[in-house]
């Protein structure tokens, strides 16, 4: 597997993939919030999921609607989506940004071996759960 790209959509927030760019991760790092995208801060997911899952990006989301929502969860299948959900919204920062970055070689392992669509959980201790619906 060549270049890869994490998209962390509104929810997430700029300021953990702000660090990762900073901290020059070995990955590509976008972003919901920059202007670039054109997204707007509540353009529909089916419509943002679409344009991302065509670019091959990998998505990080505090967004529970990704695995709790059937509306949320047909459009990550209709668009070959990849969604890494980080549990604890509410966390501070450092708590997602250190979540992230433990879980970073296991999330890629499963980048490179899992077919999509899928929905992946981070859980507080670092686990990596696939959702329901996207169990093989």
């Amino acid at each position: 597997m060549g270049s890869l790209t994490f998209f962390f959509d509104r929810c997430t927030g700029s300021v953990v993939p702000k660090r990762l760019r900073h901290l020059r991760a070995p990955f590509e790092i976008e972003f919901h919030d920059e202007k670039k995208h054109g997204f707007d801060q509540d353009e529909d997911d089916d419509a943002w999921l679409a344009v991302v899952s065509q670019k091959d990006w990998v998505v990080v989301s505090h967004d529970k609607r990704f695995h709790q929502d059937s509306a949320a969860i047909e459009a990550v299948r209709q668009h070959g989506g990849r969604v890494f959900y980080l549990d604890g919204g509410g966390s501070v920062k450092w708590d997602k940004l250190r979540r992230f970055v433990a879980c970073y070689r296991r999330i890629r392992k499963i980048v490179e071996q899992q077919k999509p669509p899928y929905i992946y959980l981070i859980g507080y201790n670092d686990r990596i759960l696939r959702q329901r619906g996207f169990d093989d």
